[in-house]
């Protein structure tokens, strides 16, 4: 199949009328010889004066040529090549599934090669590393420019894996979504101060994942301490009220989270804090404290906006109908809560899928998947061109043309 990138400059062949004209309306006058007698000289035989015209022919072919080849330059042409080979890619952890193997045992019986779904696509059977979960979008991207007349895919559609923008699925790539089955594990167990332990779980399906916390006295092996954050809070007097909205927030957060916030208002020893929360006007202390939450009033539709890497704005005065709407506490539980092993362990055992409607956008006219492997014919089309004037002006030449 042929596809134009400029289709506009095909109206350019219309030119091929010019050396059709050109032709037609010029005659060659003849070289006048002066003979002192006609006896002499011999008639032109029919065969070579055929001859003649014939090469004016070729001339007029040549030079059309030229001209078709350069609009289709002009015009940006492009082939389609239709591949080969066909694929079948499997995630891995779906080669042992009982509700893929039939399908992948009727596909490779058809001639499917068996492949990972990865991004070096190996063999299937091979073993692959244990890497960084998959990016799908990127895979498709790889998979267009493998020139393949059919690929099946078999996935877990993670929701995660579904990255950067969004875009449709070829039409040579058929996707079926596999959903994981539900999983139950257990995330953290914290020690409390009263002796008591903290074990949270989570659980993990293709449309939710959630978390459960129980207390309980039992002995436990592998218990953890719990976190310890030391914050640094001061503000003048006129931000009383937000200050103590903030304080109160920090101590949901401390009865909700299994662990140690160590909040004070004065740095009389000259410690050093994890967190320096600064309600004033007066210049921010340095060096006090790892990071900064800072009142800061100005126009923006966030409530907590993120100034620099050490440092976040509260770009409102605080009041409880403000901190309602905006779960003040779950944004600052955010930011004070140490990303620790709990926070990986939760995004492993993940196990919520995208559906298909939402994963890929719908096909649409001008889509960068609207064919599957489109090569230039640039290169092609200038060697030809080329070879096409050597070629036209060798017998212009020949001809005085």
């Amino acid at each position: 199949m042929i596809h134009f990138t400029h289709p506009l400059f095909l109206w350019a062949l219309a030119g091929l009328s010019i050396p059709i004209g050109v032709h037609l309306l010029s005659r060659k006058e003849g070289k006048v010889l002066r003979l002192g007698s006609l006896r002499h000289v011999e008639e032109t035989s029919t065969q070579q004066f055929k001859g003649i015209r014939l090469n004016e022919i070729l001339l007029l072919i040549l030079r059309c040529l030229i001209l078709a080849l350069l609009c289709l330059l002009m015009s940006g042409m492009k082939i389609k090549y239709s591949g080969e080979k066909k694929w079948v890619l499997i995630e891995k952890g779906l080669e042992t599934d009982s509700r893929v193997l039939p399908i992948l045992d009727s596909l490779k019986d058809s001639g499917y090669e068996a492949h990972y779904l990865d991004q070096h696509f190996p063999i299937l059977g091979d073993s692959i590393p244990a890497g960084p979960s998959i990016n799908y979008r990127m895979i498709v991207r790889q998979l267009t420019e493998m020139n393949l007349t059919e690929a099946v895919v078999f996935a877990y559609n993670r929701a995660d894996g579904f990255t950067g923008l969004r875009a449709p699925l070829p039409p040579t790539i058929q996707w079926i979504e596999i959903p994981m089955d539900n999983h139950d594990y257990l995330l953290s167990t914290i020690a409390l101060p009263d002796g008591q332990v903290s074990l949270r779980t989570g659980h993990s399906g293709a449309t939710m994942t959630n978390f459960t916390t129980e207390v309980t006295a039992r002995n436990i092996a592998g218990v953890n301490p719990p976190d310890t954050i030391s914050i640094l809070i001061s503000g003048d007097e006129k931000y009383a009220y937000s200050k103590r909205i903030l304080k109160a927030a920090i101590a949901a957060i401390q009865e909700s989270f299994p662990v140690v916030i160590r909040m004070t208002t004065k740095n009389t020893e000259k410690a050093h804090f994890n967190w320096c929360i600064w309600i004033s006007d007066k210049e921010i202390p340095k060096g006090v404290a790892e990071k900064y939450l800072v009142l800061k009033v100005q126009t923006s539709q966030d409530l907590i906006v993120k100034e620099n890497y050490h440092q976040w704005d509260i770009t409102q005065l605080l009041n409880e109908e403000l901190a309602l709407k905006s779960n003040l506490t779950l944004q600052v539980a955010q930011l004070l809560l140490p990303v620790t092993a709990q926070w990986r362990v939760a995004a492993q055992n993940d196990r919520r899928m995208l559906p298909e409607p939402i994963a890929w956008s719908a096909p649409g006219k001008g889509s960068q998947f609207g064919v599957i492997s489109m090569a230039s014919a640039e290169t092609y089309l200038s060697a030809m061109l080329l070879i096409l004037l050597l070629i036209e002006r060798s017998v212009a030449y020949q001809r005085n043309q």
